[in-house]
């Protein structure tokens, strides 16, 4: 019997998946949005509640197949994020960086004019 009890309670913790902590990047994704690109904030706010599902779902399952699936599935969803979100950060500075180039040829043609 107890024999039985110690290979039910092995079979129970082999099986069983913890779920690490999840990074949420729906704050850089808002951030993201408001203050560098619209596009590719919005993109990553859908990304950024994806993962946040998939990952909300794999706390409230019971099977640990489905589980450790969920995980995975909330785990690609946040790199898809993080990628979009580095996307954006770059699109904006490239951005500004020919926006400045820009104006500062202008502004200098301008002043040139005049003197």
């Amino acid at each position: 019997m107890e024999q039985n009890y110690n290979q039910e309670e092995k079979s129970q913790t082999s099986s069983s998946f913890v779920l690490p902590p999840h990074n949420n990047l729906m704050i850089w994704s808002v951030l993201i949005t408001l203050f560098c690109c619209l596009v590719g904030g919005i993109v990553a706010i859908v990304y950024s509640a994806n993962s946040n599902s998939a990952y909300r779902n794999a706390l409230i399952s019971t099977d640990p197949a489905l589980k450790q699936s969920l995980y995975n599935e909330s785990e690609a969803e946040n790199k898809k994020a993080k990628t979009w979100i580095f996307v954006s950060i770059g699109v904006a500075l490239v951005g500004w960086i020919v926006y400045a180039i820009f104006f500062a040829t202008v502004g200098m043609a301008a002043f040139s004019q005049f003197m």
